[in-house]
């Protein structure tokens, strides 16, 4: 008997990184697509700040805290190297 598979492709929810907050609006940039959009702060979580990942899924906004730290590290990092760098100089 032939088995047959299926496979469901699941994408990721696009994730979108809070560039900044102007008053109660805050700027999201999409990490793929570098798409960018204003949303009020109301409809996003509490806690949404400059730097925070976000993900939308039905129609309600999470911060994804892991790759928000992950980010964050990251960013760290890279301004450690850069500092290194230019200390010498």
């Amino acid at each position: 008997m032939e088995k047959i598979f299926s496979y469901i492709e699941q994408r990721p929810a696009p994730q979108w990184v809070c560039d900044r907050v102007e008053e109660s609006w805050a700027v999201l940039e999409n990490s793929d697509t570098r798409e960018v959009i204003s949303l009020p702060l109301s409809s996003l979580p509490k806690n949404t700040r400059p730097g925070s990942t976000l993900v939308k899924f039905e129609s309600k906004w999470y911060i994804n805290e892991a790759e928000t730290t992950a980010r964050a590290k990251e960013i760290n990092k890279r301004f450690a190297a850069i500092k290194a760098r230019t200390k010498g100089k």
